[in-house]
């Protein structure tokens, strides 16, 4: 729910649009949903004739007209609140139940204390952008002349969304109250259709941010695997010199196109460099320094120094078991401990976006989803993003390391499905937390990624077990040789 606030000088005007055809004649059956309490003008709800408009219009302007009362920027406040298109519709009732809370919240109405000012909610077609949207206009000299107070009012109109968004489960928008990924701008979408992409470049490059930091143990192995992935990586130093690297940006290679760069920050609160090295608290800084002042290219592994062990089958059952070790120590943290759980999901949406990248690395599909939607449970409230994380990082390495570097094709289909589960299983442990906090939008929207999108996948790749051969009988442990080879997470004693 997006609250977008303006003021004005011409009430007439604005109500006179409000009941027109809009600039793309996108107004269609305009009516009016609710108003303030003494409205007497005739015709509604429709008001489709210029005798019955002006009528309206005329009562609505009335206290500024008989007090003759400036406000300073505008004595009208217009606020058009519109949701996200795939949240559908809401009824006029519905609406006009958020127009009354709204209007309550900034004190416009009697609840206030205070004369109510006066007020119209219009209800009409969708945006060109397929929002369904609702307008207030309002008159901010009240009854008695006296003029509303706005202080803050752009602040209080998000809050009352943000509070109306968990009471009728809809969804969260993003950037809110800092805990959700930064939203993708019209002009982004409208820049990736023009490029030929198949998604704005944000979102590729958050995904691919993730997967370089989810199979790293260091700073510099990190800015290394990023750049291996096709992405431009720069640093930003410290004031006064080149010794001390403070943050990052990063951009898609283009073919001599301009280069549209993002910090880590704009990518999703757990991309910024401080978050991101929470997760190599040993990590060499001189090391870091050196890997980023390289150009890109510079000391990239390109994966033939792994172990022989990781290409092996079994890699896959390993990682499938490390990640389902976590999913089942999250079963006794609180609900409100945002910083384990949003240490759970920012590495669970890393194994995604590795798996992503290694099978679906040109067209984004169910992974690509599963992991955007996941990041947005790896974001923290302000209150809690100085906390340090609780236990050690990198649970999920070893996984992540297999979901890059293992073989995949029939013979390693039964290990991908393997894996595949256990995440899902740590999706639905995330999802009943989000259940459980009261956040309804982001835990339908998990849900809907882990019984649809992944479910669809798991069942493609259970469906190669029907090969006859496709799978060699089990090794037992004990003939592998070698087991200390094997990747291991800090649960693994490393």
């Amino acid at each position: 729910m997006m609250p977008n606030v303006t003021r004005g000088q011409d009430l007439p005007d604005l109500v006179r649009y409000l009941f027109g055809p809009g600039r793309a004649n996108e107004h269609t059956n305009q009516r009016l949903i609710a108003s303030h309490e003494s409205l007497t003008a005739q015709g509604g709800p429709y008001f489709d004739e210029p005798d019955q408009l002006a009528g309206l219009a005329r009562e609505i302007d009335a206290p500024r007209t008989l007090f003759d009362t400036e406000v300073r920027g505008g004595y009208v406040w217009h606020c058009s609140i519109a949701l996200p298109p795939d949240d559908g519709e809401l009824t006029d009732e519905q609406w006009a139940r958020v127009a009354q809370r709204m209007v309550d919240a900034m004190g416009f109405s009697p609840e206030s204390g205070k004369a109510q000012c006066r007020w119209v909610a219009v209800h009409h077609g969708k945006s060109t952008g397929g929002n369904d949207h609702v307008h207030l206009a309002v008159n901010l000299v009240r009854e008695d002349g006296t003029k509303a107070n706005l202080w803050q009012d752009k602040r209080r109109t998000q809050q009352v969304c943000a509070d109306l968004e968990r009471e009728m489960g809809l969804r969260i928008v993003e950037g809110r109250n800092g805990r959700s990924t930064p939203g993708i701008k019209r002009g982004e979408q409208e820049a990736a259709q023009r490029r030929g992409q198949p998604e704005p470049a944000r979102r590729t490059l958050a995904r691919r941010v993730r997967a370089a930091s989810a199979t790293a143990e260091t700073e510099a192995e990190f800015v290394r695997n990023l750049r291996a992935s096709g992405v431009v990586a720069r640093p930003r130093y410290a004031a006064g010199g080149r010794t001390e690297v403070v943050g990052y940006s990063v951009a898609l290679h283009t073919d001599g196109q301009p280069q549209i760069w993002f910090g880590g920050g704009k990518l999703g609160g757990d991309l910024t460099l401080s978050r991101l090295r929470e997760q190599w608290p040993d990590s060499e800084p001189t090391a870091a320094v050196a890997a980023w002042s390289e150009r890109s290219g510079q000391g990239v592994r390109s994966g033939a120094d792994v172990s022989p062990w990781m290409r092996d089958e079994s890699a896959w059952q390993m990682a499938a078991r490390q990640v389902q070790d976590v999913r089942e120590r999250l079963a006794d943290v609180p609900t409100d401990d945002v910083v384990r759980w949003s240490q759970a999901a920012h590495e669970a949406a890393g194994v995604l976006a590795v798996l992503s990248a290694r099978m679906e690395p040109n067209h984004p599909g169910p992974l690509a989803r599963a992991a955007d939607v996941l990041s947005r449970s790896a974001q923290r409230t302000r209150e809690h993003r100085r906390t340090p994380l609780a236990g050690q990082p990198g649970q999920m390495r070893g996984a992540s390391l297999v979901a890059r570097h293992s073989r995949t094709g029939p013979l390693s289909a039964l290990g991908e499905v393997e894996l595949l589960k256990a995440l899902r299983n740590t999706l639905r442990g995330i999802h009943r937390m989000h259940q459980a906090r009261g956040e309804l939008s982001q835990a339908r929207q998990i849900e809907d990624v882990a019984r649809g999108d992944l479910q669809q996948l798991q069942s493609r790749r259970e469906s190669m077990r029907q090969s006859p051969g496709a799978f060699p009988p089990p090794v037992a442990e004990h003939e592998r040789g070698r087991t200390d080879m094997r990747p291991r997470g800090p649960e693994h004693g490393r």
